[in-house]
């Protein structure tokens, strides 16, 4: 068999330009026909020519297509980012080539740091490969945590709700009554083994109890084991919750035990609790990707640096200062601590007034009159 090993320079390259053209997503990007608007799209920023003329004022009502592109900037590409799309197309490359012993993967990492957009930037990908070969299929489905997600019907609701499977009411009167949910397993399990689903996207798992969770591993266990389908749990503390609830539902700590019984017959108690306790101390048996904030220090400048230069080249403004971003960035780094969810909700704030008022470059005064959270500090005494 020949071995083709690809230019990593060039995956590199491929991956950063899959992280800048990502499109705004849309509302319904839990259903299959959102999710391939928004995997099938290549967003680009809109050209200055296409705008309203300079110096004609620009209102909210109007169309200028800066308004909209500026209440949601591109994502920047960055190392992190680029790092760990690399990382999953190695694990799920591996993946496409096992009958047994696929790997799943977790995302985790503090409350808008970007975790969501790393998951769904991974699924993207995968579908676009996937595409350049075959439009017929469903390689990836995405799905949140369920409201109710003690049972297991409704985590294969929204599985089937993805694939269009669950049932409408008919009238708004219908939509008003209680409904008992409908087993859909057999639907969903066809439907993705025809299609050739690879990939489960499960988002929010912070909502869920390592308790709720492990029930549902279960059947993900039979999605991986007899359809080929791997999943990303991801979610604020993902990485302990979904470790506890394969440890309970495992058994896990008795099996070290008698594992190491076996493997050491002569061994004592405290000799077999030390080394279950060592099998113990693995906080996750899957890989993780852990997503922080942005750092910034007087030595570790650069990554938010590389950001905030990412957005500045994506800025769409008549007067924009060469340093319109970059000037700022001890401030920016402030009044967001480095996570994105603040920042660019500073920045897309302050951009989008900056055009409505004419003045066509973010001031320091347009950031400071933005809120967007984090301005409430404990007092000092």
């Amino acid at each position: 068999m020949k071995i083709t090993v690809p230019d990593t320079s060039a995956a590199r390259a491929e991956v950063a330009r899959q992280v800048r053209s990502t499109p705004p997503l849309p509302a319904w990007i839990f259903t299959g026909e959102g999710w391939d608007r928004y995997v099938r799209t290549e967003f680009e920023p809109p050209d200055l020519q296409d705008c309203a003329p300079a110096g004609l004022k620009v209102s909210e009502d109007d169309d200028d297509p800066r308004v909209a592109y500026h209440r949601h900037l591109l994502m920047v590409s960055n190392d992190f980012l680029e790092d760990s799309l690399l990382r999953a197309r190695r694990t799920f490359g591996v993946n496409g080539n096992r009958y047994e012993g696929l790997l799943d993967m977790v995302i985790d990492g503090p409350a808008g740091t970007g975790k969501t957009f790393l998951l769904r930037a991974i699924g993207r990908d995968l579908q676009q490969r996937v595409e350049k070969h075959f439009r017929d299929r469903i390689p990836v489905v995405h799905i949140t945590a369920p409201h109710d997600p003690d049972s297991k019907l409704n985590w294969v609701w929204e599985i089937a709700s993805f694939l269009a499977l669950t049932p409408e009411p008919k009238s708004a009167a219908e939509a008003r009554q209680s409904r008992r949910i409908q087993d859909l397993t057999l639907p969903v399990h066809t439907v993705m083994q025809r299609m050739q689903t690879r990939l489960l996207l499960v988002d929010d798992i912070q909502r869920v109890s390592p308790a709720q969770l492990g029930p549902i591993l279960h059947y993900f266990d039979y999605l991986r084991t007899r359809l080929g389908i791997a999943t990303i749990f991801c979610g604020t503390g993902s990485a302990d919750i979904v470790h506890a609830a394969r440890a309970g539902i495992d058994r896990r700590d008795d099996a070290l035990w008698s594992a190491h019984q076996r493997l050491r017959p002569k061994a004592t108690k405290a000799q077999i609790n030390e080394d279950v306790a060592k099998e113990r101390a693995v906080r996750s048996l899957l890989p993780v990707t852990w997503v922080d904030p942005l750092p910034y220090s007087k030595d570790n400048q650069a990554p938010l640096m590389t950001v905030l230069k990412g957005y500045e080249k994506n800025l769409r403004m008549r007067k924009k200062s060469k340093d319109v971003l970059t000037r700022h960035a001890a401030y920016l780094y402030g009044r967001t601590g480095g996570y994105f969810l603040y920042l660019s909700q500073l920045i897309c704030q302050a951009a989008t007034d900056a055009i409505l008022d004419g003045t066509e470059d973010i001031t320091y005064e347009h950031l400071a009159a933005v809120r967007v959270g984090r301005e409430e500090v404990l007092p000092s005494y």
